[in-house]
């Protein structure tokens, strides 16, 4: 695929590496602090900028710096903030034409979910793709309720090897749910 970049909570330990590896690249690009105010909206704390600074045994953290002056180690801050910090400075640092993020739904509130989903309406609106797997569907209807219109749900399911999909709407979607029936668990009726 054409410039891909994959979030998941697994690989955030990989971001921070590739981070504090390309450090000195980022830093200038005002990309840290675009994403630092983007996360402010997200969280109680007002934050200017994000660096990275030594911490115990010399080793490098990455911090949020915030308006007051004080410093907030990411480790410190929830799993959601961090992925989400992560992917945004990825994200605005590789530019990629197609964002794929395994389970969207890990770790995050439902603000930033709605907030996520607004980036990826962003996204899309730009000619990128944005590729998301859930089992959430509450996450469905959030994110896909931002750009009805552009979003496609696919319900799949692999059967002995075989890729099953069914392409849904996100009305059929709240049509199932209003008739008792979670798709997620009907997958076998449906496919």
């Amino acid at each position: 695929m054409d410039n891909t970049l994959l979030i998941s909570s697994k690989l955030v330990k990989s971001g921070y590496q590739y981070l504090e590896r390309n450090w000195a690249s980022i830093i200038n690009l005002g990309i840290c602090k675009k994403v630092a105010e983007d996360v402010s909206g997200l969280v109680y704390d007002n934050y200017r900028d994000i660096t990275i600074e030594p911490f115990l045994g010399g080793k490098l953290a990455i911090y949020g710096f915030l308006k007051d002056g004080r410093r907030i180690r990411l480790g410190d801050l929830g799993e959601g903030v961090q992925n989400y910090i992560i992917a945004r400075i990825l994200y605005e640092l590789e530019n990629p034409k197609v964002l794929l993020w395994d389970d969207i739904e890990a770790h995050l509130n439902p603000r930033m979910l709605l907030n996520i989903a607004g980036w990826f309406f962003d996204i899309v609106e730009d000619d990128n793709q944005v590729i998301i797997t859930t089992h959430s569907l509450e996450a469905v209807r959030t994110i896909a309720g931002i750009n009805e219109e552009k979003a496609v749900i696919y319900l799949t399911s692999l059967e002995k090897g075989a890729l099953k999909t069914k392409k849904l709407t996100l009305k059929e979607i709240e049509e199932f749910s209003e008739a008792g029936i979670d798709v997620r668990v009907a997958e076998p009726l449906l496919l």
